[in-house]
């Protein structure tokens, strides 16, 4: 892995070399000048200012350097010494599912105290019609508040006496006010829910208003509440993407959006024009127990990778056979029966005949030893190491299972999970384990490939740089766990997992990832100085004008205002 990366990096630069040296005379539709240009390019790793034309980089140096491609014509931006960043991808995000419903949810992971995120839902409830549900659907952490607890219904029922509240956490229960248990009938001979969704009962055998379930079922559940129609669905979808452009993402990966219909609003907008990133998305199984039939059936109409520069598919992911998912397990003790181990078997021999990319779920190192004993069977006559397979968040991975992983040329798609569920993974796992969770900083040093994601928008932070930044503090929500500081990322580091690396996971590191001349003009001017500012400060970075391809996908207005 270490010297396939290391050639990749090769031929970036020699590209980058020559393209500029071949572009050089060109002049430019678009120049950045005085500006702090953090390229991710080995061969170039800072400058001044670039040159674009026709939507990709013709050349990046010094404000003199770029001087002769102005003509009169050419728009000049002055970045006053702002920051520019390559186009930030996460790439492991469920973006197509959960950005249906993003303005519907109300988020606390910024809240401090209980008291406000209640009001935070108080204030959402002021925009339903009658009986139309608020919800909270993961994201957030008791040890984040002031008080130190979770709401209970008490709580809900005190803010919303006539509001449907519903507040998930994690995939680890969900709680309903009196108003929900109405609604949802949960005392009655009928409740009104999807199967796999348990209610808690007390002495007298009503319902507490608190729900247990599985990430499927509350998913289906959440989908019940929310009952947005498709129309909305897509324009929700803009906005979350919009949102996205705010902070400098330009690109994503969905490893799953769940069933088919799911991708419909989705594929709707991206024909109507209206993506303002670069999507790609896997394929999971649909139906347990017959996973590599579907698999088969399905890629049977399909390439094993296609990319028309703003939509690409990206093979199959994230939970490729039922019962091979440990779900959100924390501890030790995921064992798979034979038939689910024989099931990946076929589904991972059929993906490496026909070098279909893969990312799969593993949240144990358990899960993960298991599925390494298949791929390594797999891995006998159908090598993978070039494959661009991966393993995601690996919370509890050990250096073994990352040996493994190393030798068969696997990628690691590092999520922040253990941002928010550290303290559950000490409790599982003991304190050591929990203090080098998830070991990036290991994966790194023994060579793998490591691109990163945020797992959102149940289990992580849309946007990137709270991600980002819990890579350099090692410090959980609430500060219940702290890594120690030689299992920290630097800053290059922790942006590389997000651009150049994330770029590779992609299969599109000859187009995006760094910012030198022949890539894609994907990036981002910054509002604060990433290199220098407080770490503990990164989660507030927003972009003041972020390019896709040289055309704005957002823009805050702050370098056009400042030139009049």
């Amino acid at each position: 892995m270490i010297r396939r990366f290391s050639t990749f990096c090769l031929a970036a630069a020699q590209l980058a070399v020559f393209t500029q040296s071949s572009l050089a005379n060109d002049s430019a539709d678009l120049v950045l000048r005085n500006g702090t240009i953090v390229t991710m390019d080995e061969a170039r790793p800072a400058a001044e200012a670039l040159a674009i034309s026709d939507g990709r980089i013709v050349a990046v140096g010094s404000d003199e350097d770029i001087e002769n491609l102005v003509r009169p014509d050419t728009e000049v931006l002055d970045l006053g010494g702002r920051t520019v960043i390559p186009g930030l991808v996460d790439t492991h995000i469920h973006a197509i599912r959960g950005g249906q419903t993003y303005p519907f949810e109300t988020y606390w992971h910024d809240e401090t105290s209980l008291a406000s995120a209640l009001e935070a839902l108080k204030t959402a409830a002021r925009d339903r019609a009658r009986d139309q549900w608020v919800a909270v659907v993961g994201s957030w952490h008791p040890d984040q508040f002031a008080e130190r607890r979770a709401p209970d219904v008490a709580d809900l029922d005190k803010t919303l006496p006539q509001t449907p509240a519903y507040v998930q956490y994690l995939y680890d229960y969900a709680l309903v006010n009196t108003k929900g248990i109405e609604l949802l009938a949960l005392d009655s001979a009928a409740p009104k829910l999807p199967p796999g969704i348990t209610i808690e009962r007390n002495e007298e055998s009503r319902a507490t208003g608190r729900l247990f379930g599985n990430i499927g079922s509350f998913n289906v559940l959440f989908g019940q509440l929310s009952a947005i129609g498709k129309n909305e669905r897509k324009a929700n979808l803009k906005v979350f993407f919009s949102h996205l452009n705010a902070v400098g993402v330009t690109g994503f990966i969905d490893p799953s959006a769940g069933p088919a219909v799911g991708y419909e609003p989705f594929f709707a907008l991206r024909d109507e024009g209206g993506l303002t990133l670069r999507a790609g998305y896997r394929i999971p199984a649909a139906h347990p127990g017959k996973e590599a039939e579907w698999f088969r059936e399905i890629m049977s109409f399909r390439p094993a990778v296609h990319d028309d520069g703003t939509l690409s598919f990206l093979g199959l992911g994230e939970s490729l056979v039922f019962a091979m998912n440990d779900g959100v397990q924390m501890g030790p003790g995921f064992a798979p029966p034979k038939e689910a181990r024989d099931e990946l078997l076929k589904v991972a021999q059929f993906a490496a005949e026909r070098r279909i990319p893969v990312e799969i779920h593993a949240y144990t190192d358990d899960a993960a030893s298991a599925i390494l004993d298949v791929f390594e069977e797999v891995h006998k006559t159908h090598p993978l190491n070039d494959l661009r397979w991966s393993i995601a968040h690996l919370n509890t991975g050990s250096e073994r299972t990352l040996d493994r992983m190393q030798k068969m040329g696997l990628a690691y798609t590092v999520q922040m999970g253990p941002y928010f569920e550290g303290a559950a993974i000490a409790g599982a796992n003991g304190t050591a384990v929990a203090a080098v969770s998830p070991p990036t900083r290991l994966a790194i040093d023994k060579g793998l490939l490591v691109a990163g994601g945020t797992d959102s928008t149940r289990i992580g932070v849309a946007g990137v740089w709270q991600a980002i930044e819990y890579h350099l503090t090692g410090r959980s929500l609430g500060g219940t766990v702290q890594k120690a500081s030689d299992q920290l990322l630097t800053r290059k580091e922790a942006l590389r997992l997000y651009t150049r690396n994330a770029a590779w996971i992609a299969f599109a590191e000859e187009d995006r990832g760094t910012l030198s001349a022949g890539k894609l003009a994907d990036l981002a001017v910054l509002d604060k100085p990433y290199m220098t500012m407080p770490v503990d400060e990164i989660d507030t970075i927003r972009s003041v004008l972020t390019l896709l391809g040289g055309k704005v996908v957002y823009d805050a207005g702050a370098l056009r205002s400042a030139e009049q």
